[in-house]
């Protein structure tokens, strides 16, 4: 039998660390979506990265409370760039080339919601 890619679990956990950052975007109240909107527009290029796809934006439901979504949105993003760049170190050098991206960026996010 074929050996499994171990990629394949690396893209997996990344692509699923994108989609939990998309639906906390998603989650925002109206008050902030324009705010976060380029933020959230990062995220579906990521995922369209892993997936090799092009983006394609997601239906919005708010639910969450404008004070307590901002913050959420900043430790999520954190922790999405810890795990990238934690991910990359064990990956294909494809793979830890867009992981490392990925980070990069998710870092930079906090900034940009501030």
């Amino acid at each position: 039998p074929a050996q499994p890619d171990p990629d394949d679990a690396l893209r997996d956990a990344a692509v699923a660390r994108e989609r939990a950052l998309l639906a906390l975007y998603d989650a925002a109240p109206p008050t902030l979506r324009v705010r976060v909107a380029a933020v959230r527009a990062d995220h579906e290029a990521h995922l369209a990265a892993l997936l090799g796809r092009s983006p394609s934006p997601a239906v919005a439901t708010p639910s969450a409370a404008p004070a307590a979504a901002l913050p959420q949105l900043v430790a999520a993003e954190r922790a999405a760039a810890t795990a990238h760049a934690e991910a990359a170190l064990s990956a294909s050098r494809a793979l830890a080339a867009v992981l490392a991206s990925l980070s990069a960026s998710e870092a930079s996010h906090p900034v940009a919601l501030a």
